[in-house]
């Protein structure tokens, strides 16, 4: 997600139509505004060999390397944060700030990632009290405490947030960190660009995301060029998923 939360934080647009909640018509445009200067920073920095590309495919991960103290710096998931605590090497001293921005640039939040929980149409009053009560066990506080220790991962709730920090969570190792990003995700109102992203079919546009900057980063082309021809077949993802949906506009 480093396209997206940094767009975010810069209150810099993904897409048009305010990142697609306009319209189905939204199409690309992260290759003309400040995303475009940070890849070429990030380009810049790789090949001075400040920073490096890890991955399991070579062999350990960018979390891995953070852990054992081959990296100084990593820009990752909170729900790393556990990860870490369990597997940094002895005597490893770290912390958590929040994503860096350009000097100048007045911090927006961040967006929250994750998977969401649906309720459809169509099934039994029994199942609905199920699912009714299934709801209801993840709003407790004391359920968002219990998934928030064991996953790392924020929890979804305020009144989950605030029982946590009540109860000193927050306070001291292995949790101490943790409350980054919330602070983060609410560092501002949100505004129509970092209110969210809406755009069909967006893992796959992911994955090209992830396909030119590899070709950026192996001087097969260009920053503009990576950037350019993400929009170019990004884009033509967002056409089909548009023309699936003749007609129809957005809630």
């Amino acid at each position: 997600q480093l396209m997206e939360q940094f767009s975010a934080i810069h209150n810099q647009p993904i897409a048009t139509e305010n990142n697609g909640y306009d319209g189905l018509n939204a199409r690309l445009e992260m290759n003309k505004t400040k995303f475009v200067q940070y890849v070429g920073d990030l380009k810049k920095w790789y090949d001075a060999g400040l920073i490096k590309i890890k991955s399991k495919d070579l062999g350990q991960d960018m979390v891995q390397a953070f852990a054992t103290g081959t990296c100084q710096v990593i820009m990752t998931s909170v729900g790393d944060h556990g990860t870490v605590g369990k597997t940094q090497k002895e005597g490893m001293s770290w912390d958590v700030a929040e994503l860096p921005v350009y000097a100048g640039t007045e911090r927006k939040n961040s967006l929250v990632g994750g998977a969401s929980l649906w309720v459809l149409s169509g099934k039994s009053d029994a199942e609905y009290k199920g699912a009714a009560a299934f709801l209801n066990f993840i709003h407790d506080p004391k359920t968002a405490l219990f998934w928030s220790t064991n996953t790392g991962y924020i929890p979804v709730t305020k009144s989950g947030f605030d029982f946590m920090k009540s109860n000193g969570f927050y306070d001291k190792a292995p949790y101490k960190g943790r409350e980054v990003a919330i602070a983060s995700l609410t560092a501002s109102e949100p505004t129509e660009i970092t209110r969210g992203i809406r755009l069909g079919n967006f893992t796959q546009i992911r994955a090209e995301f992830g396909t030119q900057m590899q070709a950026i980063f192996a001087n097969k082309v260009s920053v503009q060029e990576g950037l350019d021809t993400l929009v170019k077949n990004g884009d033509a993802i967002l056409d089909r998923f548009q023309q699936t949906y003749p007609g129809k506009t957005l809630p």
